[in-house]
């Protein structure tokens, strides 16, 4: 997880939410349950440039374990806030992110106010997870940080396996820039180690942090 930061709000949204959401309390309000309200009142957030709003933003991965979703036919656009209990929340910009379709399942209806999931958005994720190889864990004592992990399953053996995958070409090429002598060699790996390691790569996060060990420098 990394932190995220917010765009401007799409422009569909700023022409469309209220009313968008004026229509959906209007089944709420008359006892409606929010399964049987049509898809075409309740979905009406699956918009092609707030879709395309919110990949940019995320990086085009999920916002809670940075799976990349560019070829994923089924990502969700995420409801922090979940749009069931909140159904007022459904066309507000600062509750939607993407996620991946685990993390969206794994996560569905659960949230508490007293203990909200972390929000890459909103809150720091290097306040609340230490990054070690392939593991996202949980700062000792930190509650919101345990939530997250355990309910989201952000340590999963899928994602695991993944990260795995990600590390064994990361670690070539830190190794590859360690021992290089060169000094305009050195300079290129550097670089493409970078870029292997940016933001809009899959657990950047992890892999950036298992940079910093084997090379003994900052990124």
């Amino acid at each position: 997880m990394i932190k995220l930061n917010k765009g401007g709000c799409p422009t569909s949204l700023v022409n469309h939410s209220k009313q968008w959401t004026s229509d959906l309390m209007d089944y709420i309000n008359k006892g409606t349950t929010y399964k049987d309200i049509p898809k075409s009142v309740k979905e009406k957030y699956n918009q092609k440039d707030i879709k395309d709003s919110l990949e940019m933003e995320c990086h085009k991965k999920c916002m809670y374990c940075e799976s990349d979703i560019s070829g994923v036919a089924d990502y969700h656009i995420e409801h922090y806030r979940p749009k069931s209990i909140y159904p007022e929340k459904s066309f507000e910009w600062n509750n939607l992110g993407l996620s991946c379709p685990q993390c969206n399942r794994n996560k569905d209806n659960t949230f508490d106010e007293n203990l909200p999931f972390v929000n890459p958005y909103l809150d720091n994720p290097d306040e609340f997870f230490a990054f070690a190889g392939t593991m996202v864990l949980p700062l000792a004592g930190n509650n919101r940080a345990c939530v997250t992990e355990t309910v989201i399953g952000l340590n999963r053996p899928a994602l695991i396996e993944k990260r795995g995958e990600r590390m064994k070409v990361v670690m070539s090429m830190a190794d590859n820039y360690v021992l290089e002598t060169n000094p305009l060699l050195k300079d290129i790996r550097r670089k493409q180690l970078s870029l292997e390691i940016a933001e809009d790569k899959p657990y950047s996060r992890c892999m950036k942090e298992i940079v910093k060990m084997i090379t003994k420098e900052v990124w």
